[in-house]
Order: C-alpha cells, then structure tokens, then sequence
C-alpha cells in the first residue's frame, strides 16, 4: 500500500506536465494560425457607394452559385471592405487597398494556395436580398482583384453569410479577404 501510495504523486505530477506540455502546443498552433503569417491587415472604411440590386439577373445568379467554394476561413482576415446599406460598388480607399494587397499576393508568387473572399450581410430587409448584396460585394472585391494581376484560379469565393456585426452593424455589411 505504501509503494502505491508513493508512486501516486510522481504519476500524478508527469500526467499534469503532459497534459500541460499539449495545451500549450495546441494553445500555440492557434495562436499561430490566427496572427501569424505575416501578411499585412489592411482596413477598407465604409463609404456610400450607388445601389446596384436592380442590375441582378440570371446570369449573375449562376455565376454565384458555380462560383462557390466550400473551404473554411483561416485565421484573421488580411483585408475587410465595408459597405453602406444595400451598396455594393468600391470606394476609392477600398480599391487603393485592394490594389495594395493585390501587390503582396503578387509578390507572394506560388506561396499563395488561395485567396478566400467572404461577403456578409446584415439581418435587415429580405433573406433573398441581402445574399444578392453579399454576393456582389464579393464579386465587386474578386474583381478588383483581379484587374490588379492576381491570377483568377486563386480567387475562391465563400457563400455569403449572415453577422450581427459584433455590436456595430456596419461590421455586418462586408467583405473579408484572407491569404491561405
């Protein structure tokens, strides 16, 4: 009993270093994928831009759903594009950073596997609607991206979804870029 006993504490305190040794791994490998990476951030502000809904028709729609990909965001997003309510052109700032970060991705060459532009959309207005305008965001930024070189089969584009926007409702209505 006491040989038991005496083994008890010493296995007790390897089994809580191990445990402890593999939380940190894990704990480190999100961390990494998160902030790490090395690509720069760059935030687009919201600016009102014209209403472009009317201009919707069948072509658009199967482009969208052939255009779709099903690969998960990783980590923090290089580039959001914020859009006012129902718009769904460029601001000028919005194309300045695009083209920035179009450079980057250039330069990157074969080192980009893709790059996955999210859109989301509020909760306000019509279901059908609102995935119309993320969807043309998304397109809106694809396009820039590719009139500044990046190669079109790196573009992936993600089914719009809907965000409550964290508490601003401006967050809700954008496009995320991120380099994978």
């Amino acid at each position: 009993m006491d040989e038991q006993d005496e083994l008890g504490i010493p296995l007790a305190v390897v089994f809580f270093v191990i445990a402890l040794v593999i939380a940190l791994v894990i704990g480190l490998g999100v961390w990494k994928l998160n902030h790490g990476g090395g690509v720069p951030v760059i935030e687009a502000v919201p600016t009102p831009v014209e209403h472009v809904i009317e201009h919707s028709g069948e072509a658009a729609t199967a482009e969208a759903v052939e255009s779709f990909t099903e690969i998960a965001p990783v980590g923090d997003a290089q580039l959001k594009v914020y859009f006012e309510v129902g718009q769904t052109d460029l601001s000028e700032e919005a194309q300045t950073n695009i083209a920035k970060l179009a450079k980057v991705i250039n330069e990157m060459g074969g080192n980009v596997a893709v790059v996955l532009i999210s859109g989301f959309h509020d909760e306000t207005g019509s279901a059908q609607v609102n995935a119309e305008v993320a969807k043309k965001r998304a397109f809106s930024v694809r396009d820039a991206f590719a009139a500044h070189g990046v190669a079109p089969e790196l573009l992936k584009l993600r089914k719009p979804e809907v965000t409550l926007g964290e508490g601003d409702a401006a967050e809700a209505r954008r496009v995320e870029v991120r380099i994978q």
